[in-house]
């Protein structure tokens, strides 16, 4: 018997002749739905404005229609407009209850034929892993500290993230015991598993580039220097972790060093500028940002610097685990106002 996979030329020749689809329509395999939700799907077509969501199955049963239901479900919720997303379950016989019910919701039912061995990818799980460090999920977490609590659509409103991202978060949240969903209600109930997870999942300092030492007086002076310097030069810079935290909390962290997102190749240049000594003095700690952090970072006008956001400075600080949790919990403590 032949096998057929979401990958199977022969799959993809009756899926277009079936669903209409024109030479250029795009497939994608085992694939999210727009990067917009962390649900994996057997296969994703678009052709033009028209988004194809397809499932395999061998026998398609009553819960076999759960996963592309779920979908609907979200996007209903999340007030996304579906009428250019057709939802289609392919197997080679459907039960007369699958059926029913697909017809009831609008789930497309194509044929295969029976002499396939139609491979269903068990190995693939139904999401991706949510991380709550990613750029997305972080944005989430970062605005219910603020809000203290919210309901799923709240925050994705507020964060401008994805209802379904929106929604996974939040479940992840929930199933490590770091929130609480009651009511409807989401909101963090143990911030020290936040932090640790966080410590756990991006350590800041996996992000170090380079370290250089350079004379001055104090670190907040040096701090100063380097953000004139970067404007004159128009290098984006941007101050996170203990130097920024301390400013943004008023508690006192480190003066040995301070810690500044750079990209990787602005350093020499910034190096040139600076008379740098073998040893001793300050020690400019230079990190190579993993998302965009200068997007939102703030001009700290007494100081005259530039600092990441409060929100990309409390992940570096929980990142740094053990040695910045005080700083971290101070963060916390008034993130609210920041």
């Amino acid at each position: 018997m032949k096998e057929t996979s979401p990958y199977s030329p022969e799959l993809i020749r009756l899926l277009r002749t079936q669903l209409g689809l024109s030479d250029r329509a795009v497939m994608r395999p085992e694939s999210t739905v727009k990067d917009s939700y962390p649900i994996l799907f057997d296969l994703i077509i678009e052709d033009a404005a028209k988004t194809y969501i397809v499932e395999l199955k061998r026998v398609v049963r009553l819960d076999s229609l759960s996963h592309l239901g779920f979908l609907k479900l979200l996007l209903k919720d999340s007030a996304v407009d579906a009428s250019d997303i057709t939802f289609v379950i392919a197997g080679k016989r459907i039960t007369p209850e699958a059926m029913d019910a697909a017809e009831k919701t609008g789930i497309q039912f194509i044929k295969l034929p029976a002499d396939l061995n139609l491979e269903e990818g068990q190995g693939k799980p139904g999401t991706i892993p949510v991380k709550l460090t990613s750029p997305k999920s972080w944005q989430v977490i970062s605005h219910l500290l603020k809000m203290k609590e919210a309901s799923i659509r709240q925050l994705s409103i507020a964060s401008r993230v994805s209802y379904g991202w929106s929604y996974a978060t939040a479940k992840a949240l929930v199933s490590k015991g770091i929130a609480s969903d009651a009511g409807g209600r989401l909101r963090i109930i143990d911030i020290n598993k936040l932090i640790n997870g966080i410590a756990w999942e991006r350590p800041f300092e996996r992000l170090f580039a380079q370290e250089i030492k350079i004379a001055a007086n104090s670190a907040i002076e040096l701090a100063r220097e380097i953000c004139l310097v970067c404007d004159e030069q128009q290098i984006a810079c941007a101050f996170t972790s203990f130097t920024a935290g301390e400013i943004y909390t008023g508690y006192s962290a480190r003066h040995d060093s301070v810690y500044l997102y750079l990209e990787k190749k602005n350093i020499p240049e910034l190096a040139e500028m600076f008379d740098v000594p073998t040893q001793g003095d300050i020690a400019v700690r230079i990190y190579a940002p993993d998302r965009d952090v200068f997007m939102d970072r703030r001009a700290f006008s007494v100081e005259g610097l530039w600092l990441a956001s409060p929100s990309t400075v409390l992940l570096d600080c929980a990142g740094q685990g053990y040695a910045g949790r005080d700083l971290t919990q101070k963060l916390v403590e008034i993130y609210g106002q920041l």
